[in-house]
């Protein structure tokens, strides 16, 4: 008994650790900002939405790193904002450290939830910094 206790305890405190996560709205699908996305990507296992937040987001996620690939090309005029490991960290991942980016960073809540998405991926995946490339004013002659 006293082992089944101090397991319950311990999976409490675990879970205290996690940022509260708010119940899904049907709005949250439409919605567009930050908080939005974060209520589908942390959403509990219990919500009886789970399934199709876990799919908005994963989607969303995918999307969002899609176009960030497309536009940032080597060589290319765009340079890249995030630089993502390897090995690639999984939806799961990435959508879970979403919503508890989410959750410390409340300034953003109001942002697009594409402009959360790059702040958190920023932030948790910096590119290392690129060599200055020469100007064509300050090349030498």
């Amino acid at each position: 008994m006293r082992s089944m206790t101090i397991a319950a305890l311990a999976a409490g405190l675990c879970l205290s650790a996690l940022p509260a996560t708010a119940q899904v709205r049907p709005d949250n699908f439409s919605g567009g900002r930050t908080s939005d996305l974060a209520v589908l990507c942390g959403a509990a296992a219990n919500d009886p939405n789970v399934v199709a937040a876990s799919n908005y987001c994963h989607g969303f996620l995918m999307s969002a790193g899609q176009f960030h690939a497309e536009i940032t090309q080597p060589g290319g005029r765009v340079q890249p904002m995030f630089c993502l490991p390897t090995p690639r960290p999984d939806l799961a991942t990435v959508s879970s450290g979403f919503a508890r980016w989410a959750a410390a960073n409340p300034q953003y809540a109001a942002a697009s939830a594409v402009e959360g998405v790059v702040r958190y991926a920023t932030a948790s995946w910096p590119c290392p910094d690129a060599p200055r490339r020469a100007t064509r004013g300050s090349q030498a002659r």
